[in-house]
C-alpha cells in the first residue's frame, strides 16, 4: 500500500502541562485500548486502508507507546477480526472481497433477525426501552456531519439492537461483527458518504421495528442490508489494490 501512518503524540504515561495538576498514569489495558481505538479510527477515516500492512516499528513511533503495548494491542484486533496474520509477512488490516461482502450481510441479517424476535419477544417491554434509548443516542450522535461520530454512531446502534436483545451469544460475538462491520463501513465512507440516507435507512427500520410485523421487519433489514451490500460490492473491485 505504501503508506505511513502519521504521527500522532500518546503517550504510554501522561503528566498535565500544569505543574500543579498530573495525570495518574495510564494502566497496560487503558493504553492498549488508545492504541485500539486510534487504529480504529484511522480505518474509518481511511488514513490506514483496507489491505494496508500494519508495521509495528512505525506504529510505535507514530503513537509514542511501548513494542509490548502496541503488539498486544495488534493480537486483540487479530483476534477480533479487524486485522489479519500472514506467515512471514505480518499483520495487515482486514478486507472484504465483493462475495464476501454478501456474506456477512446474510449472517447480519440473520442475527438482526433474531435480536428483534427476542426484545419484541419481551412482554414487559423493557427491552424495547433499550432500544429505543439506543436509537435516540443514535439520532443525537447523527445530527452532525463529523464521520468518525456517524461512524461510532452506527456501530453502537447495531451493538443496540444486539444488547437490547440481552443474549449472551450475540454479545460474545459482537467483536467479531464489529470489526466486519468497520472494515465495510470503511469501504462505504471511501464510496458514497451520505449521512442523510443513512438516517432514512435506519428510521425505516425503527419503524419497522415498532409494529412487530416479522414481514415489514424483514423487508427492512434487506434494505438496510442486503441490498446496501450488493450496492457496495460492485463499487468495491480494486479499492484495497
Amino acid at each position: 500500500m505504501g503508506r505511513t501512518l502519521a504521527r500522532t503524540s500518546m503517550s504510554d504515561t501522561s503528566q498535565d502541562s500544569s505543574a500543579s495538576t498530573v495525570r495518574t498514569p495510564a494502566s497496560n489495558t487503558e493504553r492498549r485500548q488508545r492504541v485500539v481505538d486510534e487504529i480504529k479510527r484511522r480505518i474509518v477515516l481511511g488514513e490506514i486502508r483496507p489491505g494496508q500492512r500494519i508495521i509495528e516499528a512505525e506504529l510505535t513511533a507514530s503513537l509514542a507507546v511501548s513494542r509490548p503495548t502496541a503488539r498486544e494491542a495488534l493480537n486483540q484486533m487479530a483476534r477480533d477480526g479487524f486485522l489479519i496474520q500472514e506467515a512471514y509477512r505480518g499483520l495487515r488490516v482486514a478486507d472484504v472481497e465483493p462475495d464476501s461482502l454478501l456474506e456477512i450481510a446474510r449472517v447480519r441479517v440473520a442475527l438482526d433477525t433474531e435480536a428483534i424476535r427476542e426484545i419484541l419477544a419481551d412482554a414487559s417491554g423493557g427491552r424495547m426501552k433499550v432500544l429505543e434509548g439506543a436509537w435516540r443516542t443514535f439520532e443525537k450522535a447523527t445530527a452532525g456531519s463529523d464521520p468518525l461520530a456517524l461512524h461510532e454512531a452506527h456501530v453502537q446502534f447495531h451493538r443496540g439492537i444486539w444488547e437490547a436483545a440481552d443474549n449472551y451469544l450475540l454479545m460474545r460475538i459482537w467483536p467479531v461483527m464489529e470489526a466486519q462491520m468497520t472494515i465495510v463501513l470503511a469501504y462505504d465512507q471511501f464510496t458514497r458518504t451520505n449521512p442523510a440516507r443513512a438516517h432514512a435507512i435506519h428510521a425505516a427500520l425503527m419503524r419497522a421495528i415498532r409494529t412487530g410485523d416479522s414481514a415489514q421487519i424483514r423487508t427492512a433489514l434487506d434494505v438496510h442490508t442486503m441490498d446496501s451490500a450488493q450496492e457496495l460490492a460492485l463499487l468495491t473491485p480494486g479499492l484495497s489494490d
